[in-house]
């Protein structure tokens, strides 16, 4: 079990009971009290559970344990296959970008490459690439958004244009034949940044998020490589032939 899995565990231990102990936690999981301690400190410091002497309690506001624990482990498998897969496509001393959806941040949490250069504007991919003492981390600095732990605004796109990417890892809330959604404004003019800068942009995205669309749109212009866990549905699959995007299935009917 990944880290990311034992948080998701740890939240529902939460909303079952109202505190568990760090000995509880350590018995529960087989690992050590530094585990725990590192645990502990990600699920206080994101405001998902208060630290008590010798454990940690139930936040008062459930709901945000709520709506973590289930962004974490909605499709949690089929999001690290597609992580995994990622992580392939990565060389010692290449220049990448990770984005803030919870399938790129699978991808940090497993990085294999080493001697990377690592940028992003998330505060938890930041932190999980940087486990990997050989990895150069920079995160963009810009408006902080204390809910989603990213920053975000014209700083940061701004420094964007610093860099040159070899590969970036991108996420979306949709996607359809007409193009790839996100949910804010400021989430697709990011994402244009993200490409602008890239010799290679990778677009991860479960099945999940097949025909499904959101207020902001960007068109395919850029996008290389679509990585996910289903068959795109044949309309959608034709317009990535026409525009020579790669496709790779990471489940049954794979590569």
């Amino acid at each position: 079990m990944n880290q990311q899995e034992r948080l998701a565990k740890i939240l529902s231990i939460l909303e079952k009971q109202p505190k568990i102990s760090q000995k509880e936690l350590m018995s529960i999981f087989n690992i050590s009290k530094d585990s725990v301690r590192r645990d502990i400190v990600i699920l206080v410091e994101q405001g998902l559970a208060e630290r008590y002497p010798g454990g940690i309690s139930r936040p008062l506001l459930k709901a945000q344990i709520e709506n973590y624990s289930s962004r974490l482990i909605k499709r949690a498998r089929e999001k690290e296959e597609i992580a995994k897969e990622a992580g392939h496509l990565l060389d010692s001393e290449m220049t990448i970008y990770l984005d803030v959806s919870t399938t790129v941040h699978f991808l940090a949490a497993n990085l294999v490459a080493h001697d990377l250069v690592v940028v992003t504007n998330s505060m938890d991919n930041a932190l999980s690439v940087s486990q990997e003492g050989s990895n150069q981390v920079y995160l963009l600095g810009g408006f902080f958004n204390a809910k989603s732990r990213i920053l975000t605004g014209e700083a940061v796109l701004q420094q964007l244009n610093q860099f040159n990417f070899d590969w970036s890892f991108i996420g979306a809330a949709g996607i359809t034949e007409q193009g790839i959604y996100y949910s804010e404004l400021a989430d697709s003019h990011l994402k244009r940044g993200i490409i602008q800068n890239s010799q290679k942009v990778c677009l991860l995205i479960d099945s999940s998020k097949f025909n499904q669309q959101s207020a902001y749109k960007i068109d395919f212009t850029g996008i290389n490589k679509i990585i996910t866990d289903q068959a795109l549905p044949p309309s959608l699959m034709n317009v990535m032939i026409a525009k020579e995007i790669d496709v790779v299935l990471v489940k049954e009917g794979g590569k």
